[in-house]
């Protein structure tokens, strides 16, 4: 599936850009407002990322012509204005949703998916699975065979991107930058804390499923073999 991000912020839109990516969609960056719109006009893509303060033109206009010229195609307006006369202003000009800057990248992939579930072009992933584990999403249910444990907050959103990204390899910086968001100053051993966390929980429901540190690298989720 194919994402147009049309942001001048150059860290925000690489960042983005990179956690879809990791979330298997195919990414274009546009950096001012008649580039970005001459972009979306080409119809190529399944949702596109609008920010509203742009070179050239903005994310408002950008919109509204997008709309006069008969083009569907889902819009999320980012902005860091938070006024509620400006989320009115982009849902009445045709906006499928809003987010306000500052945001962590799993709100972010929260409202994409929302978005494109709505216009049929995405699987619910509420029920996420690997090895002998399952997580119920939307319950908060950590489930192995007939064992299940309660999981929310931070270790929730956390083993949630290891099942989406069950054979990659997360670093670090990565796993703050989805979970605490792109402007946090959490530390790096703020993920070290939960992870030991969800260790935890994966053996009191007694599955093989764990997460491996790679040295120098992240982490990974891996199922155990057990050696005779």
């Amino acid at each position: 599936m194919n994402i147009l991000i049309i942001e001048d912020e150059y860290s925000l839109a690489d960042a983005v850009a990179e956690t879809l990516k990791n979330e298997n969609f195919n990414v274009t960056i546009k950096t001012n407002g008649e580039d970005g719109e001459d972009e979306a006009l080409t119809e190529n893509y399944d949702l596109i990322l609008l920010d509203v303060m742009l070179p050239k033109k903005n994310g408002f206009e950008i919109l509204n012509y997008l709309r006069q010229e008969k083009i569907k195609t889902p819009v999320i307006m980012l902005t860091a204005k938070s006024e509620i006369e400006d989320k009115l202003n982009g849902l009445e000009n045709g906006a499928d949703d809003y987010i306000t800057k500052p945001f962590s990248m799993r709100e972010l992939m929260a409202r994409v998916k929302a978005v494109l579930k709505r216009t049929n072009n995405i699987e619910d992933t509420n029920c996420l699975e690997f090895g002998d584990l399952a997580l119920d999403v939307r319950n908060a249910k950590l489930k192995c065979n007939d064992n299940e444990i309660q999981i929310s907050g931070k270790e929730l959103e956390l083993l949630e991107q290891f099942l989406l990204n069950k054979n990659q390899v997360l670093s670090r910086e990565n796993l703050v930058e989805r979970i605490w968001g792109y402007e946090s100053d959490a530390e790096y051993n703020n993920v070290e804390v939960y992870i030991t966390f969800i260790r935890r929980k994966l053996k009191v429901i007694e599955s093989k499923v764990c997460i491996k540190a790679v040295r120098g690298v992240g982490y990974k989720l891996v199922v155990e073999v057990n050696e005779k």
